[in-house]
C-alpha cells in the first residue's frame, strides 16, 4: 500500500514540474527569439520481487518505484524570421547568438534582436543592454554617427552609418548548445569551462526578427497527456485510501 501511495506521489510531483515546462513555453509563444524548455522522464531505483512472502515464477521480476524528471534542456531550433522593416532589429539566420553588454559590464548572449537606436547612437534592448558591435580603427559608440536614418548591416554582419563601414557585428557558439545557462530576459551566459567562440555559419537579416520556436499546438496537446497522466497517478492516491479505509472498517468489526 506504501509503494501505491509513493509511487503515485512521485508521478504527480514529475507531472507537475512537466505542466510546469509547458506551461512556461505557452506564456512566452510571442517572445521574440524565445527557444523553447525541454523534459523527459527517468524511472526511479526498481525494487525486486523476489523475497519473502512474494510467490514468484521469475526469481528477475521487478516492479517500479516510480518517476523523475530529468534536467531541463533548452531547445535552440530556430524559429520563423518575421519582418517588420525597421532597421534596428535584427535576425539570425543560422547559429550563433548576439553579445550584449549589460549596465554592469557582463556580457550576455541572445537570439533576441529586438534593438533600438537610441540618442546616443548605441543599439539597446528594451532591457538597456547593449549591442557589442566590433568598431573599426578609432570608432566607437561616441563618433560612430549611427541613426536610425542612416543605420545598415549586411547578411555579414558589416555595419555601416551612411557609407561609412564603423565595424560589425560578431556571432557567438558554443562547442555545444548546452554551454549556456538562462539568466532569464532572454538573456544566456557560459557556463564555467565553456568554450564561446565567433561563428562564420550564419547570416544577419536586418529588418527582421525571430519569432519563438515554440509550437502551440503541440505544447497543447502535449499538456493534455500530461494532465491525464497527472489524474492517473491521483486516482492511484485514492484507490490506496479507500484501501486503506476497507481494511480499518474490518478491523473494527
Amino acid at each position: 500500500m506504501y509503494s501505491i501511495l509513493s509511487t503515485s506521489k512521485t508521478g504527480m510531483s514529475a507531472n507537475q514540474n512537466k505542466i510546469n515546462i509547458i506551461s512556461n513555453n505557452i506564456v512566452n509563444v510571442n517572445t521574440t527569439g524565445y527557444k523553447k524548455l525541454e523534459m523527459g522522464f527517468q524511472d526511479l531505483v526498481r525494487d525486486t520481487l523476489n523475497r519473502d512472502s512474494y510467490p514468484v515464477n521469475n526469481k528477475n521480476s521487478t516492479i517500479g518505484t516510480g518517476v523523475k524528471t530529468s534536467s531541463e534542456v533548452r531547445n535552440f531550433t530556430q524559429g520563423s524570421l518575421k519582418e517588420t522593416k525597421l532597421v534596428s532589429n535584427m535576425a539570425i539566420d543560422g547559429e550563433g547568438f548576439f553579445r550584449v553588454i549589460r549596465p554592469d559590464g557582463t556580457y550576455a548572449y541572445t537570439r533576441s534582436g529586438e534593438f533600438n537606436i537610441d540618442a546616443t547612437g548605441k543599439l539597446v534592448d528594451d532591457k538597456g543592454n547593449v549591442l557589442d558591435i566590433q568598431f573599426e580603427g578609432s570608432n566607437n559608440y561616441l563618433n560612430s554617427g549611427i541613426t536610425s536614418e542612416n543605420f545598415t548591416v549586411n547578411k555579414k554582419g558589416e555595419v555601416f552609418a551612411g557609407d561609412k563601414k564603423v565595424g560589425s557585428i560578431k556571432l557567438y557558439v558554443g562547442e555545444g548548445m548546452d554551454d549556456f545557462l538562462a539568466v532569464g530576459d532572454n538573456l544566456f551566459t557560459p557556463k564555467d569551462g565553456s568554450n564561446i567562440k565567433i561563428s562564420n555559419k550564419a547570416n544577419i537579416m536586418q529588418g527582421y526578427v525571430e519569432a519563438s520556436n515554440v509550437d502551440i499546438s503541440q505544447e497543447m496537446t502535449e499538456l493534455i497527456a500530461i494532465q491525464r497522466a497527472f489524474q492517473l497517478n491521483s486516482k492511484g492516491i485514492t484507490v490506496a485510501d479507500d484501501m486503506w479505509s476497507m481494511i480499518n472498517n474490518l478491523q473494527s468489526r
